[in-house]
């Protein structure tokens, strides 16, 4: 019989792409319009034979939009301790009210003409695969309706292909 030892979860749950504890800012683009949000949930993972990433994004969110209407995106992973201060106010400020990159400070770049956020220290460029709205009757554990989506404010799932991993 083999012996077994118990590992925590957030033992294992490190590397350069860790999504557990941090934002990320999820960067897309459409003609001259360029916005970026923050975001705390996702993964990376295999899906239909492609390496992914999968990202969660509320429906009122302008990035949103422009993910679903370009078709590819980037998330760009910055220093917190540095960016804190930046990052606070992507998260705090609409896009579609200002150019919220330029007043956070942070400047854009791009790789094969999908935007990213230049300040970054890894990039993941992606191209959309798939999204779909979350929706009440698919979620098990009724707690987290409670905790996430008192006002029905419902994440948007998207499953984007790894098209490059930029590592400054």
């Amino acid at each position: 019989m083999h012996v077994f030892q118990p590992v925590d979860p957030a033992d294992v749950d490190e590397g350069p792409f860790k999504f557990t504890g941090l934002k990320m800012l999820v960067t897309a683009g459409s003609g001259d319009k360029v916005n970026t949000a923050a975001a705390s949930f996702g993964a990376v993972g295999y899906l239909w034979n492609r390496r992914v990433v999968y990202i969660f994004l509320r429906e009122k969110r302008f990035t949103r939009e422009l993910v679903e209407e370009n078709g590819e995106f980037s998330l760009s992973f910055l220093n917190h301790d540095e960016f804190r201060g930046a990052i606070k106010y992507i998260d705090a400020v609409s896009g579609r009210d200002e150019n919220k990159i330029a007043g956070a400070r942070l400047n854009v770049n791009y790789d094969d003409g999908i935007p990213f956020i230049d300040e970054a220290d890894n990039v993941i460029t992606c191209k959309l695969l798939y999204y779909k709205e979350f929706a009440e009757d698919g979620i098990v554990d009724k707690g987290i309706i409670d905790e996430f989506y008192k006002n029905g404010d419902y994440h948007m799932v998207y499953v984007g292909e790894i098209k490059k991993i930029l590592i400054r």
